[in-house]
């Protein structure tokens, strides 16, 4: 997982987080429930970016991690419907999707930790994507 329990408490009260979880009312956090609701962040995270990173990431880039988070906290209120999701939450969720989008259309990056795809011909040309090529049939004309 790119993001831990500890993650989410550093973004949200435990009671909060209890409420958001504890199905059987035990007073305690349900971190089965924590566990989904991550699973569900890392999922859409890797959907954006499988074209691009190699998966799961490691290191976890900071990114990943506050997405990870973001997208977590609004999946737990989701299973609550009785429960409106406040506005900072949805906020970030709708910022870290339009982020996770940049991501997947090539406009932005997960951060200089991730590491990018590397094709077999890359790797042995050398080339990367973008680069032009120095040496063409019409260039070496004549020599």
């Amino acid at each position: 997982m790119y993001a831990t329990l500890a993650d989410i408490l550093e973004q949200m009260a435990e009671s909060d987080l209890i409420a958001l979880t504890d199905d059987v009312q035990s007073g305690t956090v349900d971190t089965d429930v924590v566990d989904w609701a991550l699973n569900g962040a890392d999922a859409l995270i890797d959907a954006h970016c499988h074209d691009r990173y190699q998966l799961p990431f490691y290191p976890v880039p900071g990114l990943a991690v506050t997405f990870a988070v973001d997208l977590a906290i609004y999946n737990l209120y989701s299973r609550r419907p009785h429960v409106e999701v406040p506005q900072a939450v949805k906020d970030r969720q709708t910022q870290a999707l339009a982020y996770l989008k940049r991501v997947q259309t090539g406009e932005a990056s997960m951060g200089a930790d991730a590491a990018l795809i590397t094709t077999a011909t890359e790797s042995l040309s050398g080339l990367t994507p973008g680069s032009e090529r120095l040496f063409t049939r019409t260039t070496m004309r004549g020599l």
